[in-house]
């Protein structure tokens, strides 16, 4: 009888004092607050978003090679699907995983684009898109 007791006495502790243990539903929630840190309202996606917009008008100005059409368009591609993905998280949207799935692939031709123009000044960029690259692809 004191066996079992101490056993349930155990239990009643461990339930008490980490429920999280134990419970799917809480197991999931640390999973979404997982999420959370890595997106926290959507902020590497901002973060890329205005990055890309430096570098944008950073290709305008240098022109040649910077300013070739595809170049403008993955900065204007990446622009536009982080600003979206941040808008989708911000709302909480139902769509939202489809879009950052979306924004990650972007992100991730931006960086390259970056990598291929081999221009040190791009490495805030470069970093930038594949921050949320990997948050995005995380969501």
């Amino acid at each position: 009888m004191k066996k079992l007791f101490m056993m349930l006495f155990a239990a009643a502790f461990v339930f008490a004092f980490a429920p999280g243990l134990f419970s799917p539903a809480l197991a999931g929630d640390k999973a979404a607050a997982s999420k959370a840190a890595c997106c926290t309202t959507s902020m590497e996606c901002s973060k890329c978003q205005k990055e890309c917009e430096k570098t944008l008008s950073y290709f305008k100005k240098k022109g040649g090679k910077y300013a070739e059409a595809k170049n403008i368009q993955i900065l204007e591609d990446c622009i536009s699907s982080c600003k979206t993905s941040a808008e989708f998280q911000s709302r909480k949207s139902a769509n939202s995983s489809k879009i950052m799935a979306v924004c990650s692939e972007i992100c991730k031709q931006c960086a390259q684009m970056c990598k291929d123009m081999n221009d040190p000044k791009l490495a805030d960029c470069i970093k930038s898109c594949l921050e949320c690259a990997s948050c995005c692809e995380k969501g």
